[in-house]
């Protein structure tokens, strides 16, 4: 009983203090999201899904859609 107490006073604490910014100051939360954090399009840093929808427009590549029934939805897909 001793530990389960000492463990939530713990936990407790680490939250407070982890939030004293959030909780007092009204700060903002981080913002984490690659795609629209100010500092990180500084850097140049992108999210993948942005880098690979870069390197798919660049190739103009066409698909004639024989592949399967998905092909249809693909962006490279061209009806011929």
């Amino acid at each position: 009983m001793k530990t389960l107490l000492a463990a939530i006073i713990f936990v407790g604490a680490a939250v407070l203090l982890l939030g004293v910014n959030i909780f007092f100051f009204h700060r903002p939360f981080p913002n984490g999201e690659i795609s629209t954090n100010p500092e990180m399009q500084k850097r140049g840093i992108k999210c993948a899904k942005q880098e690979e929808m870069e390197m798919l427009s660049k190739q103009k590549k066409t698909c004639s859609g024989n592949y399967s029934d998905a092909c249809s939805s693909c962006a490279l897909y061209t009806k011929e």
